[in-house]
């Protein structure tokens, strides 16, 4: 589903060897602004700030799931 969408946002062929591609640097840079989000909003500097002023495309009960998931001690 996601490489699809990648298709109709940009023009990029159906090539196993450009899927894989693709769908590895989506993968890598979700898991950069995760990281970025936790370092800043969660134990960082701005956890008193509110990243959902910024990143308007967040829902709350997306950010509270987050906040959970990365607040966890088990």
């Amino acid at each position: 589903m996601t490489f699809s969408i990648l298709q109709l946002t940009f023009d990029i062929p159906n090539v196993p060897t450009l899927r894989q591609k693709c769908l590895s640097s989506v993968a890598e840079k979700f898991c950069g602004f995760k990281t970025k989000l936790t370092s800043r909003y969660v134990f960082g500097h701005k956890k008193n700030e509110n990243p959902l002023l910024k990143y308007t495309w967040i829902d709350e009960d997306t950010w509270r799931q987050f906040l959970e998931l990365q607040t966890f001690e088990g």
